[in-house]
């Protein structure tokens, strides 16, 4: 005789989203059955977090200057390098990190800035003459480990990664001290009233401050640590 009693429908829950199960009624229903919820199972598995290195930040951009973007990990790395030329036997504060990074956000800003007008002027022969000395420098540095071999670590900076952003800082100081030197000869009032009070820009770093356009990303005022893998990695311009 039929059992004609009306069926009963199951449910459980996966990831706090109830599911209903269909009931049972042969081997293949059975099989089906187990299928869906391994199906289930995975895909939540799959879409959930296992751990805080899942979500660890690779990089980020922060900045954009005429429509050329700059990332975070360039920035430290153009940070780390201008520590790694210096003499200073102490570098507290020399690298980026959350107590300075709204300052070093601002300056790398100013850098790359003059960085795109140098490269626009060309004619810095007296950089490539440097690159040599600076490099080997660095390279010793990075031989004796501390904060400067730490920092390249984690940001993945081989010899390459290195020599491009050298060349930056050594552009940018470069064309800073030719600007300045100009300046000084062509408005002495000017030059020594900007070198005299902090946080008046020379005249020839503020007009070009102003035909600048300038852009910072959402989030970029909030330090973030990064973990760059190779597929993130950029050196960009």
């Amino acid at each position: 005789m039929a059992d004609h009693r009306p069926l009963r429908y199951n449910a459980i829950m996966i990831n706090q989203v109830k599911v209903h199960i269909q009931p049972l009624r042969s081997y293949y229903s059975y099989y089906s059955y187990c299928l869906s919820i391994c199906t289930l199972i995975l895909c939540w598995t799959l879409a959930a977090p296992t751990s805080a290195a899942a979500q660890q930040l690779g990089d980020r951009l922060v900045v954009a200057i005429n429509q050329v973007p700059y990332s975070q990990r360039q920035l430290e790395l153009y940070f780390a390098v201008r520590a790694g030329i210096r003499t200073d036997t102490d570098q507290t504060g020399l690298f980026v990190d959350r107590s300075n990074w709204s300052a070093s956000l601002a300056l790398f800003t100013e850098d790359m800035m003059i960085l795109q007008e140098a490269q626009r002027l060309g004619s810095f022969g007296s950089v490539d003459a440097m690159l040599e000395k600076y490099s080997a420098q660095l390279r010793a540095r990075r031989a004796t480990g501390g904060a400067f071999a730490a920092t390249l670590k984690r940001l993945g900076a081989d010899d390459q990664a290195l020599a491009h952003a050298l060349e930056n800082v050594l552009r940018v100081a470069a064309f800073r001290r030719s600007k300045n030197r100009q300046e000084a000869q062509a408005l002495p009032n000017a030059a020594a009233a900007a070198q005299a009070q902090p946080g008046v820009l020379a005249k020839w770093l503020a007009d070009l401050s102003n035909r600048a356009a300038t852009r910072i990303y959402a989030g970029a005022n909030t330090f973030q640590t990064i973990a760059p893998t190779q597929r993130s990695r950029g050196d960009g311009p």
